[in-house]
């Protein structure tokens, strides 16, 4: 139950529920159609983006490559900075 309730919490599912729920309203109370397929069209290239940086945060690629150059990077930068 923690698990669902989290996962609907997250950034993409916040994005397909507005999504959802603005062109719902369009159609179902406003019956503009038009309206609700540019709606519709306006949010599911965002949804579509979020969805590809999930993706690839789940691989063991390089995100996790570049975290540890930062943080190699900012270790040096700290002894550096000791040693002066």
């Amino acid at each position: 139950m923690k698990e669902i309730a989290l996962q609907l919490c997250t950034c993409t599912w916040i994005e397909i529920m507005t999504g959802a729920g603005v062109t719902l309203y369009l159609v179902l109370a406003m019956h503009n159609y038009v309206l609700a397929a540019l709606a519709a069209g306006l949010f599911a290239p965002l949804i579509v983006f979020h969805f590809i940086v999930t993706l690839i945060s789940k691989r063991d690629g390089l995100v996790k490559i570049e975290g540890i150059q930062r943080t190699n990077e900012n270790l040096e930068r700290e002894k550096v900075i000791q040693r002066t």
